[in-house]
């Protein structure tokens, strides 16, 4: 078990080495990547993936345009982040994991869609693989409605070797809803017929919390933590040949100065005084796996996963 899962580690922490990680690293990413170490996290509910699952192959972070005729979508700009997450390994994050989204524009159609009149349109589809942090962000609009549904996103998680392919369905809160479909485009087209109190499908598990408002779009994240996701990606299988590949040592793990498994509280101190520069990279060079020299937030984010989550796991 890792220091920051021990709870005579926080009994130990100064209060200068915890105002230093928290300067370094944010208050927000180190008490969330804390809580989640914790109190593991929830495998997320899976949904139905609804008649309009099409896989358009299109990696792409903004799906408001239209491939086909390079059309944006009108509608309130939503930016959708999801954060990847291996609930059976410590919620650590699940990197290189492909996540499709799609869903209704603001009139209530689906692209490429004989039923909606849409064939041959790409709106509101694409997929993003996860970075190192398990994250894949999304820039697109506040879906609309049509009848019979609540406003939801339907996304799907899966990977390249076919281990993982989960869906769901993302929902809002009817406030906003209201908030939004009184605005244009979305007020062309009367009141309604179903919200998430008369949705069959809605569950509460799936409701995402969003900041902004309608005027400005908003902005949402969601945590999916699923069990059996890889720690890295499958590499493609490469081509057998008669030349044997030299034996490697393991990388060292980001931070983990004394090369012993596991970061310490010390050790994440000490990688936030080389990059104010309070002490030299020589002391510590696991905080510097890219040889720049230098020692970057995101360089010390990393060391906190590793700390929370264990070596080869952060």
């Amino acid at each position: 078990m890792s220091n920051l899962r021990n709870e005579n580690f926080w009994n130990t922490l100064s209060r200068r080495e915890a105002l230093t990680l928290i300067g370094a690293v944010g208050a927000t990413s180190l008490f969330g990547m804390v809580a989640r170490a914790w109190a593991g996290c929830s495998v997320t509910l899976a949904e139905t993936e609804g008649p309009y699952w099409i896989d358009e192959l299109l990696n792409r972070s903004d799906i408001t345009v239209d491939p086909s005729d390079g059309s944006v979508r009108p509608g309130v700009p939503l930016t959708l982040q999801f954060n990847v997450l291996r609930a059976d390994a410590g919620c650590a994050s699940a990197a290189g994991v492909q996540v499709d989204v799609w869903h209704c524009d603001a009139g209530g159609l689906y692209s490429d869609e004989a039923a909606n009149n849409t064939v041959g349109k790409k709106f509101l589809r694409g997929y993003q693989i996860t970075d190192g942090n398990g994250a894949a962000q999304f820039t697109t609009i506040y879906p609309g409605w049509y009848s019979g549904r609540t406003i939801h996103i339907h996304f799907r998680i899966r990977t390249a070797n076919g281990s993982t392919n989960f869906t769901s369905q993302l929902f809002f809160d009817d406030t906003i809803s209201n908030q939004v479909l009184a605005q244009a485009p979305y007020n062309t087209r009367g009141t309604r017929d179903t919200t998430n109190g008369n949705d069959n499908i809605y569950n509460a598990a799936t409701l995402m919390s969003l900041s902004g408002d309608a005027a400005a779009g908003y902005v949402g994240t969601f945590d999916v933590a699923l069990d059996g996701l890889p720690a890295t990606t499958p590499a493609p299988t490469a081509t057998p040949t008669a030349t044997a590949t030299p034996a490697t040592t393991p990388e060292p793990c980001a931070g983990d100065c004394d090369n012993s498994g596991d970061v310490t509280v010390d050790e994440l101190v000490k990688g936030v005084n080389i990059a104010l520069d309070n002490a030299d990279i020589t002391t510590c060079p696991q905080f510097d796996l890219d040889g720049s020299g230098t020692v970057t937030v995101d360089k010390i984010v990393k060391a906190v996963n590793v700390a929370l989550n264990g070596c080869g796991l952060g």
